[in-house]
């Protein structure tokens, strides 16, 4: 079995590629960057560290190889797997959907029937499901029957902390990763058989499984970050050991659990046990994950579907309390980083139309609702005392 993964970062190699060789496919890593896939064709390998409580352990996955995102023969590739990943970021997924639209009209040309499963492993609910209507779009209609027949995206729920690591650009290829290893797909979506790959879990109701994940680990994780960078901690670790961020990131993943409760009928005493589980890893001495990692693109993270503001929404729609989620959020509009993007244009915009028409049009609240009140009062207490107040 030969699978393509697009995305040799943190996640891609210490995670989806790992599995991927431990479940005896023969791995071929796509990337952007030209020099992570030259040095993964001159080692013919790489090491993942899995750290934890009780655990420290390093992996040598062997027998993988590169090619570059732009290099020609990636089009063949995708006709000789049997399987594509991905976890190269959203933002990504319009320029992989073309390359893989190519891949299958030379696939139906060759006349294979070999089927293909594509599983985007993005933090983003349903990226398979996005990145097949990428491809739908620009795929010819004359294939669409062949793709309908072959062509499987099955969507997934991943759950990992992987730090980045900065690497010497001629040494091995070293991934340091947590021990908890969390990866669920949608058992209705795939075409033919299904592949057998460690620890994959299959799934009939896998929406409230993405949604859990989703609203607790990375409505945590991002609520850490946004608190920690404002008083100038550097990782996940330092911000949690701060008794007020500590108490605000529990309080609002506790929020976002009493809506997932309500919204998904989930039993609350293993909800709540999950929410133990999942602060204990953010304790995770040995992973010591930059806060500006986390926080990066903070405009998709704002978005009303995402993270933070959908559980602040349907807390609302619930008639739960929301405060601690409302003080993520407000911490949110405080991020300013030079070298992301996304934190820039909303300090432009905030500089250019003030906070409460920024927080109505990037998170979609109400201008004069009691939300936006609350948020804009979080954020103006910010401003003032450049500190958190509880």
């Amino acid at each position: 079995m030969k699978a393509l993964h697009f995305g040799a970062g943190n996640i891609g190699l210490g995670f989806i590629g790992k599995t991927l060789s431990e479940s005896n496919f023969d791995v071929i890593f796509s990337d952007i960057n030209q020099d992570i896939i030259n040095r993964i064709n001159h080692h013919k390998n790489y090491f993942v560290r899995i750290v934890g409580k009780n655990k420290d352990k390093i992996f040598n996955i062997k027998n993988v190889i590169g090619v570059g995102f732009n290099d020609p023969d990636i089009v063949k590739t995708i006709t000789l797997v049997d399987l594509i990943t991905t976890s190269s970021g959203v933002s990504s997924l319009n320029k992989i959907a073309s390359v893989i639209s190519e891949g299958i009209i030379l696939k139906c040309n060759m006349k294979s029937i070999k089927p293909l499963n594509i599983i985007a492993c993005e933090n983003k609910m349903k990226a398979s499901s996005i990145l097949k209507k990428m491809v739908l779009d620009t795929l010819p209609e004359k294939y669409y029957t062949y793709f309908k027949k072959y062509i499987g995206f099955v969507d997934c729920s991943i759950d990992t902390i992987i730090p980045y690591k900065k690497n010497q650009k001629k040494s091995s290829i070293l991934i340091i990763a947590e021990d908890f290893q969390e990866w669920i797909v949608n058992i209705t979506q795939f075409k033919g058989k299904i592949p057998k790959i460690t620890n994959m879990k299959l799934s009939k109701n896998l929406d409230s499984l993405i949604e859990r994940k989703l609203f607790t680990l990375n409505t945590g994780h991002a609520i850490a970050a946004y608190l920690g960078l404002i008083k100038t901690y550097q990782t996940v670790n330092e911000a949690i050991l701060d008794k007020t961020i500590r108490f605000i990131v529990k309080s609002a993943m506790k929020e976002s659990g009493n809506f997932l409760i309500k919204h998904y009928n989930f039993n609350v005493h293993d909800h709540f046990s999950y929410i133990d589980k999942i602060f204990f890893r953010f304790e995770n001495p040995f992973l010591l994950d930059n806060l500006t990692r986390i926080a990066r693109n903070p405009l998709q993270k704002l978005h009303k579907e995402e993270r933070l503001v959908k559980p602040l929404l349907g807390c609302i729609q619930y008639g739960l309390s929301y405060g601690n989620l409302a003080k993520g959020i407000a911490a949110a509009f405080h991020y300013y980083n030079k070298n992301d993007l996304e934190s820039l244009k909303i300090s432009d915009f905030i500089k250019n139309q003030g906070i409460q028409k920024t927080l109505s049009n990037i998170c979609g609240v109400s201008e004069n609702s009691e939300e936006a009140h609350l948020i804009i009062s979080e954020y103006n207490s910010i401003l003032i005392n450049r500190s958190i107040i509880i």
